[in-house]
């Protein structure tokens, strides 16, 4: 069957001398690897359209029970040169869709998590603001797109940042209250960063003034949660290049 899809170029392996198996998210059959036969060649058009995040329209060669689908051809969809370009965004780029990666399976579409995607990528390299702070928004999304998302107490609209908040990784909410099993004390600035990401007041996170190791133990806190509530999260390779940002 031939099917076409809008995908998101997750990562690319060599094979044999001169092709690539590439591996998509795709918003028809979620994580799909395809053969790009000449990808390596001097020639191949698919080089500067099939590289490493790039959002592209697919034309593959599909059948369920074959492990790796055949591409037919392919075409730019969003044009991300200046992420690829810029190392500040391809690192936060690279840390989500190796996130995404390990969360999104064979055959098992996600539509909102894929448009989510796609929208970001877009978003990432059009913007002029600053991405190092924007990590912990993403895995706070991506717990919430998956069905795992966080929950908050009415009080938090109105929560002083300053009042003493946790966030509860088995009962996954943010309370007053630590649980009796796993708890993250927060600090002021990791309170009022997660008070914005869930009540939808992103467009100050890229500006807020978050200092690198709070940044990184918020990033933490998120990944043990995601752990403990999704199937397949574990460290990702792509943080040495990530930390670097920070």
């Amino acid at each position: 069957m031939l099917a076409e899809s809008p995908a998101i170029v997750l990562k690319a392996v060599d094979f044999k001398e001169s092709s690539k198996i590439i591996t998509l998210f795709s918003r028809e059959h979620g994580k799909v690897a395809v053969l790009v036969r000449g990808f390596k060649r001097k020639k191949s058009r698919y080089a500067g359209i099939m590289a490493y995040g790039s959002v592209i329209d697919a034309f593959y060669y599909y059948k369920e029970s074959r492990g790796v689908q055949t591409i037919k051809d392919a075409e730019m969809r969003i044009g991300t040169v200046k992420t690829q370009s810029d190392f500040n965004k391809l690192a936060v780029a690279m840390a989500l869709l190796e996130l995404i990666s390990q969360v999104i399976q064979e055959g098992e579409p996600n539509d909102e998590l894929y448009q989510f995607t796609e929208s970001f990528l877009k978003w990432l390299n059009d913007t002029v603001e600053s991405p190092r702070n924007l990590f912990p928004y993403l895995q706070i999304r991506l717990a919430e797109l998956l069905g795992v998302g966080i929950q908050a107490d009415e009080w938090l609209t109105n929560k002083a940042p300053e009042e003493v908040v946790y966030l509860n990784i088995l009962s996954g909410n943010v309370s007053e209250v630590p649980d009796d099993g796993l708890s993250f004390k927060l600090s002021s600035v990791q309170t009022r960063y997660i008070q914005r990401a869930l009540l939808g007041q992103t467009a100050g996170i890229p500006k807020m003034n978050i200092d690198t190791q709070e940044l990184k133990q918020l990033i933490y806190h998120l990944d043990v949660y995601l752990k403990h509530h999704v199937d397949g999260v574990r460290d990702r390779k792509s943080d040495s290049v990530f930390e670097q940002i920070l």
